[in-house]
């Protein structure tokens, strides 16, 4: 099946005009991601040609997120470390602010494909269990 959103809905979306810092290469990549992850969860009766406007949302908002992660990814890479007199520079917050963005741009797509899936896996790190004695604690 043939993605749902296209490279020219993601940059919209998020506004990433600039060609060099957000090549083709990566938006593409961010698309072909998204949709391997929504195919995992997709009902099969919604696995048709032309996709409702929900689930091209929900792709692009998805898209969106990876991107966003990889400009974080590419911006922790690159910060130098500056010190001056002892004391060391803030290179900023662009980091946490993309890390944000996308997650926050990936809840509202799992919001917006929820009607389309089977179901989708937790990502839940840990769970709580019930309490128990360990050796002699009553």
């Amino acid at each position: 099946m043939a993605n749902f959103a296209t490279e020219t809905e993601v940059r919209d979306k998020f506004q990433l005009t600039d060609t060099t810092v957000t090549p083709t290469a990566l938006i593409t990549t961010s698309i072909d991601d998204a949709h391997e992850e929504i195919l995992r969860f997709l009902d099969p009766v919604y696995d048709v040609p032309s996709p409702e406007a929900a689930q091209v949302s929900g792709e692009v908002l998805l898209a969106g997120a990876h991107a966003l992660r990889s400009l974080a990814s590419k911006d922790a890479a690159e910060q130098k470390h500056v010190s001056v007199g002892g004391s060391r520079v803030d290179s900023g917050k662009r980091f946490d602010v993309l890390m944000a963005m996308a997650a926050s741009a990936e809840e509202r797509a799992w919001q917006t494909l929820e009607l389309f899936l089977l179901d989708r896996a937790s990502r839940q790190v840990a769970d709580v269990t019930k309490t128990t004695s360990i050796l002699g604690e009553e």
